[in-house]
């Protein structure tokens, strides 16, 4: 349990191959009769980053390269509020499942619509649907995007102040979902700006759309 009466736990969405079809892989869980990612609770003195690597590894058995922040969930399971962070991360080795099945019996790699429909929870295809975006966004971020910028330093400040205790868990979940509509709007008003300019007939060579007030 983390400070302020929260759970912290990490997982991964872990993508192996690239192009337009790239497989995801999800869990089955054989006491819970559910399909799920790998995730767990952090251990003491652990970062949410290396627990993250960690259940990846004793979930799938895979060695993996951890990459952009995916997306989050917040819930409460009983009287304690729970935060899952999770992290895109590419395939670097592929393992065998360790123990004797009790936890994880088996791992799939599924093209994204495919997982949509396997993953038993609506909060779980809603991190994979993030986690898709922010992996196929990988890389066109532009540096002088001032609304990226603000929204990706408050959801790393936020973080930083739960793990202090400064944040307790009902307001840490909040502000990331909050923060995630925020990407949201940012990505449609993008869409928007391009939107209007193919309708104005406007040439490809116009600057990109920044998070700054036209002068």
């Amino acid at each position: 349990m983390g400070p302020m009466g929260l759970i912290r736990a990490a997982g991964g969405v872990v993508w192996r191959g690239g192009g337009r079809e790239p497989r995801v892989a999800v869990i089955h869980r054989p006491r819970r009769g559910d399909w799920t990612f790998p995730k767990g609770k952090l251990e003491e003195g652990e970062a949410w980053e290396e627990a993250a690597l960690r259940e990846v590894r004793e979930e799938t058995g895979c060695a993996c390269r951890l990459a952009e922040f995916a997306s989050s969930s917040w819930y409460v399971p009983s009287r304690t509020p729970k935060v899952v962070l999770y992290w895109n991360m590419s395939l670097r080795r592929e393992g065998e499942l360790d123990g004797d099945g009790d936890e994880v019996d088996e791992v799939r790699w599924l093209r994204l619509s495919a997982a949509l429909s396997r993953l038993d929870y609506a909060s779980e295809r809603r991190v994979l649907l993030r986690a898709a975006a922010r992996r196929e966004a990988r890389g066109r971020r532009r540096r002088e995007d001032l609304v990226w910028q603000a929204v990706t330093g408050a959801r790393a400040r936020l973080i930083r102040r739960a793990l202090r205790g400064r944040v307790d868990g009902e307001s840490l979940g909040k502000g990331l979902g909050r923060l995630d509509r925020a990407e949201d709007a940012l990505a449609e008003a993008r869409e928007l700006v391009l939107s209007a300019e193919r309708v104005a007939g406007l040439g490809a060579g116009r600057p990109a759309v920044r998070g700054t007030a036209a002068r």
